[in-house]
């Protein structure tokens, strides 16, 4: 049975009856004034109850935090409270402010890592130890003690974080009894938790100390700060969008003049190889940053769909993670005063299937080639793993495969790299026989020393073409939809042909040209892929007129006359 009729059946048959169940949807909530009697209210007609908030809050008031620091239990967007944490999916899903994996840490603010630990992160004189920070995986320990109960936790520094605050989150820590691939990760942090009937609690008072070792963290994402390079995001806020609605067109003609002012035709002239219009069908995206969070569901799709390997910790220390598509974060923060945060920016990165593409031109196999519909495609059985494309990609959204991670062919040497332990059991457990049936019979498994990246989700695209073939019309647009788009919650992405007008990318895009920008576009590598800046509109609310001194407008992603760097 399909699970809507599960979950159904399951509910009718706690609540009594199909009326209970209709009952409790509409209303949203059931009362659970007590454990044992939730569901029996639920039953009989129970309504909210005022009162049992008021008791939950009054007992959540007696925790209050009353010495120095104080510790806030917090649930990831990818386990959950635990319930995921069996998924290496979600494990492997990159946390969306910390790009961290496979573990739970102590997040601490700027001002507590310069008191307890040393770390300076604002102090640009202190270059060499702000990179050892940044650059290499292993991470100060703290130990955390609330009330009778500790834990050792490796830390990260995160801008924005009250200055004596911890967040620490739950659902790690599980013994091998409780899921395999759970098993050793993290630290178990419910002992710190208590239960009264009807609310968890936790007492926020804790004692912090430098527990003078380090562990490793795998993140995605390091180094934060642009440097004072070009910017990659696009950012303003809403007043400023309101005076000046050209800012980002006038930018974009500002790099056209820099870059392109020798040429008559920049766009067929500035590349070795002619440009192939393609008047059929041609694919491309727009992502809008104003919609995205960050969650993180695209990517989980992506490697659902396309059988996208997961690796483990111990290769993504190594910086071997396959992700085809990832979210980069960025910290919006004034320069002077980093740890004052005035937003984050996420950008969801994958190929852009640049029409001038430069990894096409580096292969010496003819591997990654473009198609007449706008498409940067792979040939896997043609790659003999030289990585040049990777090299030559701006964008750095080309993974390889270093092992056999899928165990797609049967070479012993690669065998090995399982047996021996080379690579995380989290490998082994992903190519059992039951497990490697969540495998897309509609993409190639890649084999090791084989270059993959996204493809639009080309099987997609064929099977819509394929499907309005035998319907005997033509293909219409929301026939084909990408893994990523079909998951985003927020519709941030769009996909289709933009050559067809009436398409909702070319909506899209026509009717958003003053927020329309392309990643990296100096470069001249024209992307199929467009970005809407994000406009902020936090600067209505804090500046009240343009007649107040001293208020700053927040300043976006794009440094503005030495006010605002952007931190990623």
């Amino acid at each position: 049975t399909d699970y809507d009729t599960y979950f159904r059946t399951y509910w009718m048959g706690r609540l009594g009856s199909e009326e209970a169940y209709e009952k409790a949807l509409q209303d949203g909530v059931l009362d659970t004034r007590s454990v044992a009697g939730g569901l029996v209210a639920a039953i009989s007609g129970g309504t909210f109850s005022g009162g049992a908030v008021a008791g939950a809050a009054a007992a959540i008031n007696g925790y209050k935090k009353g010495g120095d620091y104080e510790v806030v239990l917090y649930q990831k967007v990818s386990i959950g409270s635990g319930i995921g944490a069996t998924n290496p999916w979600l494990q492997e899903l990159p946390d969306p402010i910390t790009k961290a994996t496979w573990d739970n840490y102590a997040l601490i603010s700027m001002s507590m890592a310069r008191t307890l630990l040393g770390i300076d992160l604002a102090n640009k004189d202190n270059e060499k130890q702000n990179n050892d920070y940044e650059y290499y995986p292993s991470k100060p320990v703290i130990k955390v003690t609330v009330g009778n109960k500790w834990v050792e936790l490796p830390i990260l520094v995160i801008p924005g974080m009250n200055a004596n605050t911890i967040a620490i989150a739950v659902g790690y820590g599980r013994s091998e009894g409780l899921g395999k691939t759970a098993a050793g990760v993290g630290v178990n942090v419910y002992p710190f938790t208590g239960f009264n009937g009807s609310t968890f609690l936790y007492s926020a008072d804790a004692k912090i100390e430098d527990a003078k070792r380090s562990l490793k963290i795998a993140q995605t994402q390091i180094h934060n700060s642009y440097e004072g390079r070009v910017e990659v995001v696009r950012e303003t806020t809403l007043a400023t969008f309101k005076k000046n609605p050209n800012e980002i067109v006038d930018y974009r003609q500002e790099l056209l003049d820099k870059y392109a002012s020798s040429t008559n035709d920049f766009r067929r002239e500035a590349t070795l190889y002619g440009v192939h219009e393609s008047p059929g069908l041609k694919w491309g995206m727009a992502i809008d940053m104003n919609a995205c969070y960050g969650c993180g569901a695209c990517v989980v799709a992506c490697h659902t769909e396309n059988n996208v390997p997961v690796v483990g910790k111990s290769e993504v220390l190594r910086y071997h993670d396959m992700h085809w598509l990832r979210i980069d974060r960025y910290f919006v923060s004034d320069e002077k005063n980093p740890d004052d945060l005035k937003g984050v920016v996420f950008q969801p990165m994958m190929c852009q299937h640049c029409d001038n593409a430069p990894c096409e031109n580096v292969c010496p196999v003819a591997a990654t080639n473009h198609s007449s519909e706008g498409i940067n495609q792979m040939a896997y059985n043609r790659c003999i793993g030289t990585r040049y494309c990777a090299n030559n990609c701006p964008f750095k959204v080309r993974r390889f495969n270093w092992s056999d991670y899928t165990n797609a062919d049967s070479f012993p040497d690669n065998q090995d790299q399982q047996t021996v332990g080379k690579l995380d059991p989290v490998v082994h457990q992903m190519n059992d026989e039951l497990t490697r049936m969540v495998l897309n019979p509609d993409v190639t498994v890649r084999s090791r020393g084989v270059m993959e990246k996204c493809t639009f989700c080309i099987q997609r695209t064929q099977a819509a073409k394929l499907q309005a073939k035998k319907e005997n019309r033509m293909l219409v647009d929301g026939d084909a939809k990408t893994a990523c788009q079909q998951a985003c919650a927020g519709d941030a992405i769009v996909f289709g042909n933009i050559n067809d007008n009436a398409s909702q990318i070319s909506q899209v895009r026509d009717t958003n040209r003053q927020r329309s920008f392309y990643a990296l576009e100096q470069l001249h590598v024209l992307p199929n892929v467009t970005y809407l800046a994000k406009v902020r509109n936090t600067d209505e609310i804090i500046v009240k007129d343009d007649h107040h001194e001293g208020e700053a407008e927040l300043q976006g992603s794009v440094p503005a006359k030495n006010e605002a760097e952007p931190h990623h």
